[in-house]
């Protein structure tokens, strides 16, 4: 019988470490940043959800756009696109941040990016929307599309098409469909308000590739293998 070679599960294929983000070296205006709540129950059940789509190792469940230094737009819980205070965040040792950059993102592309989600402030996060997300990732979603001749995602889409509502990746994914550099690119070539989290952080055709550009690294960083 074939010996089992136990030195490989001592060395973890993917491994975090802390590293403290610096403006202007990390994460600048127009990237995106992605989180993920260590002990938050709201972001453990959107993991589970979007678990079907999930291929990284890392995990991510909300999404905010980087205005300046310690700055962002978000969508908060109760509703509203804010502008938030990195520090809660920063501080949080339960909390992981990762920010991506857009694919050739220069100084007056990421201006444009955060321009519009500052536009954005003051309007409603959909309640009904996010029922919708949870819903589509469900049993109870693939029992119903089983039953019922319908597309997936309709059902969500349906809900989601009301316009200046937005769930966190939604936001992200229309700044930069905005812009002319990144419009109908990736995920983006579908109606913005299908797309979770995960999917957007994966999405390598938006997003400069992780492993060769590690200025952008998290502030928990990711360790190649």
């Amino acid at each position: 019988m074939k010996r089992l070679d136990t030195r490989r599960l001592a060395n973890p294929r993917f491994c975090l470490q802390s590293v403290a983000p610096v403006f202007g070296e990390n994460y600048k205006p127009g990237f995106v940043g992605f989180t993920y709540f260590g002990s938050g129950l709201l972001s453990r059940g959107i993991a589970h959800f979007t678990r079907w789509s999930r291929m990284s190792d890392i995990h991510v469940t909300g999404v905010l756009v980087v205005t300046g230094e310690n700055a962002g737009v978000e969508v908060t819980e109760a509703g509203d696109v804010v502008k938030v205070d990195f520090g809660k965040y920063f501080d949080d040792v339960k909390t992981q941040i990762f920010f991506r950059k857009p694919r050739k993102c220069s100084a007056a592309v990421g201006l444009r990016i955060s321009q519009t989600a500052v536009a954005q402030m003051g309007t409603k996060f959909d309640q009904l929307l996010l029922a919708a997300r949870i819903l589509e990732g469900s049993f109870l979603r693939r029992w119903a599309l089983s039953h019922f001749r319908d597309e997936p995602g309709h059902f969500a889409a349906g809900l989601g098409s009301r316009e200046r509502r937005w769930l966190g990746a939604e936001l992200a994914a229309y700044c930069l469909d905005c812009q002319p550099e990144y419009a109908d690119r990736g995920l983006l070539a579908s109606a913005s308000h299908g797309i979770t989290p995960q999917e957007l952080f994966e999405d390598e055709e938006l997003f400069s590739a992780w492993n060769q550009e590690p200025e952008e690294g998290p502030k928990h960083a990711s360790a190649a293998e």
